[in-house]
C-alpha cells in the first residue's frame, strides 16, 4: 500500500488556505444583483415627510435622509406596521451577506435611535385605536 503525499503546512496556513475558499463561494456581486434605482430612490416621497413630522425632531434622521433617501422611504413605508419595522430593522442592522460595509457612523448612529424610539413607542395608528377603545368603553 503506498502512502498518501502531503504538504506539511501550519494551521494558520491551512485555516487561511480554508477561509478565502469560504468566502469565494459566498461572495456575490451585490451590485449587479441590486435593482436600478428609480426617481422614488433618489428623492423623498411625501409619505416620509409626514413619518418625519410623526417623529421628535431630537431624532430625526438627517444623514440618512441625505444620504440614503430609499432607506427613509422604505422606513416611513413600513414604520406603522410593526413586524414589518422589525424586519426591516433586522435587515438594516444585521449583516446578513458577511460582505456588507456597513453604513456610516452617523447614519448608523441615526437608524439605532429610530430603533429605540420604535421599540418604546407603539405606533401612533395603535396609540388611536386603543384611546377610541378607551373612550368607547366609557
Amino acid at each position: 500500500m503506498n502512502a498518501i503525499p502531503f504538504e506539511k503546512v501550519s494551521v494558520s496556513e491551512a485555516k487561511a488556505v480554508l477561509d478565502e475558499a469560504l468566502r469565494s463561494r459566498q461572495e456575490k456581486n451585490w451590485e449587479q444583483l441590486r435593482r436600478m434605482l428609480g426617481p422614488a430612490d433618489l428623492n423623498l416621497q411625501e409619505q416620509t415627510y409626514n413619518w418625519l413630522l410623526l417623529l421628535p425632531t431630537e431624532i430625526w434622521p438627517l444623514w440618512l435622509i441625505k444620504h440614503y433617501p430609499r432607506i427613509a422611504n422604505q422606513l416611513a413605508e413600513v414604520w406603522l406596521r410593526r413586524s414589518a419595522g422589525e424586519n426591516f430593522f433586522a435587515e438594516l442592522l444585521l449583516d446578513q451577506r458577511g460582505t456588507r460595509k456597513g453604513f456610516p457612523v452617523e447614519v448608523s448612529r441615526e437608524i439605532m435611535s429610530l430603533k429605540l424610539y420604535f421599540d418604546k413607542n407603539p405606533a401612533p395608528v395603535a396609540r388611536q385605536s386603543i384611546q377610541m377603545e378607551r373612550e368607547n368603553n366609557s
